[in-house]
């Protein structure tokens, strides 16, 4: 059986100061809670930027989380108006799903749990650019602390366990991004910065 990969850093860099000046626009719009209680603490929120066909005039949280069902995934309105977030998913040369931004308020902490089939090996990724306040979580995959930095693009084994913990003072704000893996994903994910475990 193959090594599996937890967590690749690979070699796309945007502009992190453009990206915040982009977030800034969203501050104001309505954020959805994450619907899973049971698995986090404090204060976790998601705005989706593409969801399923059929839940385009649905309510965000339709919008935000049935990413187990299969359909057409479409970009939502507010998609128009982020350049900087359009031009990264331009960057990838396969099929995108889910594509959200993800805040963890300070002090929240998310617990160990797995995205079931979330993982190359079954055909999906997913990705990671942290915006805002990186270096202020610890986040832990297959019990090993990934260094992220502020506008690196993270490949993370969701099938692995993962959590979270916010230890700053700051919003941390990830664009988290669902793929199906093609060929040229698997290729960015083998020549990526594997983290070892």
């Amino acid at each position: 059986m193959p090594n599996i990969i937890y967590a690749a850093q690979c070699s796309f860099q945007c502009d992190v100061t453009a990206l915040q000046r982009e977030l800034r626009t969203l501050m104001n719009n309505d954020w959805v809670d994450h619907i899973n209680r049971q698995c986090y603490s404090g204060g976790w929120d998601v705005q989706p930027l593409r969801t399923l066909q059929k839940n385009a005039l649905q309510h965000p949280i339709l919008q935000s989380f049935a990413l187990e069902e299969q359909g057409n995934w479409i970009d939502l309105p507010v998609l128009a108006t982020l350049p900087k977030i359009r031009r990264i998913l331009n960057w990838f040369q396969c099929d995108i799903e889910a594509v959200r931004l993800m805040r963890l308020k300070p002090d929240a902490h998310i617990q160990s749990h797995q995205d079931k089939g979330l993982a190359m090996e079954y055909g999906f990724a997913r990705f990671h650019i942290p915006i805002c306040a990186a270096e202020q979580v610890e986040f832990m995959v297959n019990g090993k602390l990934l260094p992220m930095k502020n506008g690196e693009l993270w490949y993370l084994n969701a099938d692995a366990t993962h959590s979270v913990r916010h230890v700053g003072n700051d919003d941390r704000i990830n664009l988290v991004i669902d793929c199906k893996v093609n060929k040229w994903l698997q290729q960015q994910i083998l020549s990526a910065v594997i983290i070892k475990n």
